[in-house]
């Protein structure tokens, strides 16, 4: 069942009626991970959304933890759409493509480079079915240079970009546990999309709007990942960050001073105040906040978790324990945030689901609706096609 929330200050609401993206029609064309979350994104927040499917469905359908069959990770990337199938080799059913194309307000694709203008879908012809399109092309590498043509996914770009080189584990660099890359260019797809619509209603006009997985890549990590390059001519070697994660007596705590102020209450807490004068006589950074850390492990070894969350509270130190998933899930937080829903799926069972995480004016949007079984509409879209077009 859906967590309890406080009504009095909040409303849940169908994003297809009330979200900020009521009314527009997203055409999808994408596979994998990038653009069919971009385009559960747009769902999420009231997009129409029409998945298009080649004969067999799409090949993701089948990827990764299944249950009944269906596919967890494609079902949770695939939310919210009508699912049409149409093979774009036939003149016939790409026909049908160019009439859904002609009646939308935002493409997504993610295929290779100059795979659309085989396809006789290329910008131009595109922008002449329909001039107000917003076509987003998510790429790995760009249209052009010397590596526009080569296989992207989530690990080679966490290669190139340094991300595992960064993330090393001993000499072996180490790929993120979950697909970051993948997520944060569906994240950025989703922005994109919505700039390229806020600039349509100032113009009239639609964009191609080009999105490399490895300018995504580069621009989400450069802020902090690229400290020691910011500046031009700085060649500092990097430094791994101090691991803040502290042993308890039955587990983990992540304590995370970032001031003197919070470092000293820090200490207050555990009864160790003397050992700041000790930190200040230490004058090499590094081997300060070893210190610090070390003593801090030995000192909360020796009782629960729960008891240095009660300790610390009063003291205001930056503090959370290191949950697990399902810690997560029944987190009370969690619950009264009302982040997670369960929608009925296909599979047979419900599915959970996180809505998304903004509030407008304190209305919260359900989560787009479950994943549909390949060409489930096919009927519905194609009578609409036949009979009238949306209002402008």
């Amino acid at each position: 069942m859906d967590h309890p929330t406080n009504l009095k200050t909040s409303k849940i609401e169908d994003p297809r009626h009330s979200g900020p993206l009521a009314g527009i029609r997203v055409v999808d064309l994408s596979s994998y991970m990038t653009g069919p979350l971009t385009a559960t994104t747009l769902a999420d927040l009231g997009a129409d959304v029409i998945k298009v499917e080649p004969p067999g469905g799409d090949g993701f359908r089948g990827f990764g933890h299944k249950v009944n069959g269906w596919s967890a990770l494609w079902s949770v990337c695939n939310r919210g759409r009508r699912s049409i199938v149409l093979d774009l080799k036939q003149p016939a059913d790409l026909g049908t493509l160019k009439q859904l194309v002609s009646d939308a307000d935002v493409l997504v694709e993610n295929w290779r480079p100059h795979v659309a203008a085989s396809l006789g879908l290329g910008h131009d012809v595109l922008d002449a079915l329909n001039p107000k399109l917003v076509h987003l092309s998510i790429t790995g590498f760009g249209e052009s240079g010397p590596m526009s043509h080569a296989p992207a996914y989530d690990s080679l770009i966490q290669g190139y970009t340094g991300i595992a080189d960064l993330q090393r584990i001993g000499e072996a660099p180490t790929l993120a546990a979950y697909w970051v890359v993948d997520k944060v260019v569906a994240a950025y797809g989703a922005q994109a999309v919505l700039a390229a619509l806020v600039q349509r209603g100032r113009t009239g006009k639609g964009s191609h709007v080009s999105l490399p997985m490895l300018d995504v890549a580069a621009y989400f990590n450069f802020s902090d990942m690229a400290q020691h390059r910011t500046f031009v001519g700085d060649t500092t070697p990097w430094k791994t960050p101090f691991n803040p994660v502290v042993r308890t007596a039955d587990g983990h705590l992540i304590v995370t001073p970032v001031n003197g102020g919070q470092l000293s209450r820090t200490l207050k807490a555990v009864g160790r105040s003397e050992l700041k004068e000790q930190m200040i006589a230490i004058k090499n950074y590094g081997e300060m906040i070893d210190f610090f850390y070390r003593n801090l492990n030995d000192i909360l070894s020796t009782q629960p978790t729960a008891h240095w969350l009660k300790v610390f509270e009063p003291h205001d130190v930056p503090v959370a324990p290191v949950m697990s998933l399902d810690q997560h899930l029944a987190d009370p937080q969690v619950a009264h945030n009302h982040i997670y829903h369960e929608i009925p799926s296909p599979a047979g069972m419900d599915m959970r689901v996180p809505r998304y995480p903004a509030r407008f004016n304190g209305t919260m949007l359900t989560p787009a609706s479950a994943p549909p079984l390949a060409d489930a509409d096919a009927q519905a879209i194609r009578a609409e096609l036949s009979t009238t077009t949306r209002p402008a």
